[in-house]
């Protein structure tokens, strides 16, 4: 049956890049790629430490100078004490930032994991034809099965291009976080200073809400993988022959990628909104 053979190719394809992007999420940075980039970061990151450690110097001196402008605040050495605790727990931040990264990506993979095996791996994910639709195409004569080709392969190529655009969104996540890896010391120095320590805990913010995204992608995969293996999907009447049941079921399906899509793209926002990272 050609016209069943197309409409289970295309979800075949999207199946195949499902679970790529499954694979992707469910990665940790240090194995991305074959673990090829990581070690990359790591000297990055070591090399900005000497830079970090200097604006720490910087910023503190402006914090002390601007406490102590006055000799009146020299009465109150808890003022310069808490200063120096500062500092001290800043440079902390700095030597020991790629362990404190660490830490954050296991609690965040963590989530992540912990979704994606309540659903069984990698199986939750995948789409199938419901069984009303298969019987439509087994049951269409030959005029209607060309049609349903012809829709069939349409419905082929939008499934290719939403998955491909899905694919670029969750790899792109994933240079993000090699950038705020490898540019880590620079603002946690921010920390060494009271004017500036608002920079330090954005970054920190930012970079939980990015390793979050994950967990909401793998998330809005699974919730869209229970919609579309179900019969009722919001979609266009177009009668109740096998075209029009098909027709209506592949309007109904890429109006559900097409969220999922949006959904992928936002996940940033999302994180921001539910947690305000």
């Amino acid at each position: 049956m050609w016209a069943l053979d197309l409409l289970e190719g295309a979800l075949g394809t999207w199946n195949s890049y499902m679970a790529e992007i499954w694979s992707v999420l469910t990665q940790s940075p240090q194995e991305f790629q074959g673990g090829a980039i990581w070690p990359v970061m790591e000297r990055i990151f070591s090399v900005l430490q000497g830079i970090g450690y200097g604006l720490l110097i910087l910023f503190f001196a402006m914090s002390f100078f601007k406490q102590t402008a006055s000799f009146r605040e020299l009465r109150h050495p808890e003022q310069v004490f808490r200063l120096f605790i500062r500092f001290a727990l800043a440079q902390g931040a700095i030597t020991y930032g790629m362990d404190i990264i660490n830490l954050i990506f296991g609690i965040t993979g963590g989530i992540t994991e912990s979704i994606a095996t309540s659903m069984g791996g990698l199986h939750g994910i995948t789409a199938s034809l419901p069984d009303s639709i298969r019987e439509a195409a087994e049951d269409a004569g030959i005029i209607d099965q060309a049609f349903i080709c012809l829709i069939g392969i349409l419905f082929a190529s939008i499934v290719l291009v939403i998955s491909l655009l899905m694919l670029f969104q969750v790899y792109g996540r994933f240079f993000r976080v090699y950038l705020y890896v490898a540019l880590a010391p620079l603002p946690l120095s921010a920390f060494g200073g009271e004017l500036t320590s608002r920079h330090g805990r954005t970054f920190v913010q930012s970079f939980i809400g990015i390793c979050l995204e994950a967990a909401i992608i793998v998330l809005a995969c699974i919730i869209f993988t229970a919609f579309i293996s179900g019969s009722d999907l919001p979609s266009v009447d177009f009668g109740e022959g096998s075209i029009g049941q098909i027709a209506s079921y592949m309007i109904g399906v890429i109006f559900q990628m097409l969220i999922l899509l949006g959904i992928v793209k936002a996940a940033d926002h999302v994180v921001k909104e539910m947690m305000g990272l």
